[in-house]
């Protein structure tokens, strides 16, 4: 087997209103948006996150949402409840309340009913570094 080279480099989120995504997620993820070509910017906006190297791809799509995604993500947080109610403010909806799987956590849809978790901390070192918004 010939040796290669290969890195997650975008997280996509599937979305209808360009505009609207890049001010939910900047907001909800403390991200700034990146330039793309402009022959692209009518399907796509990319977003850089302030701690990682993978960037947020907002894709347009007109396709509905049929079920249950395969992949979202998770937010881990100091406080869930505070970051449950500022998702809220910028337009996010609470779906789901979990509590039986040793995690109390909320399963919530951005504007677009994608899922976003919103849990407590799993790495806290992790989350330590981050600054407060």
């Amino acid at each position: 087997m010939t040796a290669h080279k290969s890195r997650v480099c975008h997280f996509v989120i599937d979305c209808d209103d360009l505009d609207g995504a890049v001010q939910f997620w900047s907001a909800a993820l403390d991200a700034t948006e990146e330039p793309v070509a402009d022959q692209s910017r009518h399907i796509y906006r990319r977003l850089r996150l302030p701690d990682s190297e993978i960037r947020v791809l907002l894709q347009h799509t007109a396709d509905a949402k049929l079920s249950k995604e395969r992949m979202h993500l998770d937010l881990e947080v100091e406080d869930v409840e505070a970051e449950v109610q500022r998702l809220e403010t910028l337009g996010a909806r609470r779906y789901d309340h979990q509590q039986a799987r040793g995690f109390d956590f909320w399963v919530m849809r951005d504007p677009w009913g994608n899922e976003i978790c919103v849990l407590e901390p799993v790495f806290p070192e992790l989350l330590d570094r981050r600054q407060e918004r």
